[in-house]
């Protein structure tokens, strides 16, 4: 029962009751006002450390048991959430900047997205709520490591491919548009996850709803994953209060890690190109060279010079 405890005590706000909105994010109760690394944030890349010698990122993430879980899906009000059963093997999450293994909870979507990257926002967002394995609530919610949530960012793109992501999920909408909830059923959550989950910005923040508990490690990818206008069109009809449920950029004032494999590098086509646009300019820069020197020795024997312009 502690899986559905913790789902519920951490993001229905259970801890003070279900009283608070979106749109009073000003008398939210707890660390949400008094705390001094909140979350989400905007995340700019040229501020973020690349861990390129590894003393933060110690290797690549590991995910283990995401293809076929077993959730329920529900409309709490402020988000629509799909929590793993009960007694169901948990996926287990590893690796990256986590010190020990992760369980998988709950995911659950915020519309607009809640991070912003180099300040652009997007128009969906995914978390994956993981607790430290054998920590208790109580223990998680005082340890700075006791939570770690995965955050997929979303772009919204026309076409049939673009229905892949969420074409499990979409079926369920139009039954959770009011609160309610909706029996188990088995989710790929890879469908969920980003197209690069090894390039990521990661940093320690909070919780994004009350009581914002500063004890989570952020996992925030950075390649978006694709979604339909038709899909995304689906959750402006949810009632969540409102017409979107994100929490207001908070400030940064701490250090973000950026993950090597977030570095952008040039194509191989793309560095030949330049190789050849180099040698081409090279190449022209001697052959005028080369005029110039002749031209001086045209002019001294007082024949015609050529122009050095158009020499190729």
């Amino acid at each position: 029962m502690w899986i559905i405890a913790v789902t519920l005590l951490v993001f229905t706000g259970a801890i003070n009751g279900d009283d608070w909105s979106y749109d009073y994010e000003t008398q939210w109760p707890g660390a949400c006002t008094s705390g001094t690394q909140q979350s989400p944030i905007n995340i700019m890349s040229r501020d973020a450390l690349v861990d390129k010698h590894g003393a933060h990122i110690k290797g690549p993430l590991v995910f283990r048991g995401y293809s076929n879980v077993n959730a329920s899906g529900e409309n709490n009000g402020h988000t629509v959430i799909w929590t793993i059963e009960e007694d169901e093997p948990m996926p287990i999450l590893s690796g990256g900047p986590l010190r020990g293994n992760y369980s998988f909870l709950q995911f659950h979507l915020h519309w607009l997205s809640e991070h912003a990257i180099d300040g652009m926002k997007y128009p969906m967002e995914i978390h994956f709520l993981h607790i430290k394995t054998g920590l208790t609530v109580e223990e998680a919610l005082q340890r700075p490591d006791g939570l770690a949530v995965i955050a997929v960012i979303c772009q919204v793109h026309s076409g049939e491919e673009s229905e892949y992501a969420l074409e499990e999920l979409s079926p369920m909408l139009p039954k959770i548009i009011n609160q309610s909830k909706l029996p188990a059923s088995v989710i790929d959550l890879t469908r969920l996850f980003s197209p690069n989950m090894q390039s990521y910005y990661t940093y320690h923040g909070s919780l994004t709803t009350p009581q914002c508990q500063e004890v989570v490690t952020w996992i925030v990818m950075d390649t978006p994953l694709i979604i339909s206008d038709t899909q995304y069109k689906l959750f402006s009809k949810v009632d969540v209060g409102g017409i979107d449920n994100y929490r207001s950029l908070q400030p940064v004032n701490r250090v973000i890690y950026r993950s090597n494999a977030s570095l952008t590098l040039p194509s191989s086509l793309g560095l030949i190109a330049a190789l050849l646009n180099l040698s081409t300019t090279m190449s022209s820069i001697v052959s005028k060279g080369v005029c110039t020197v002749v031209n001086l020795k045209r002019k001294f024997w007082g024949n015609k010079v050529q122009d050095c312009n158009k020499t190729e």
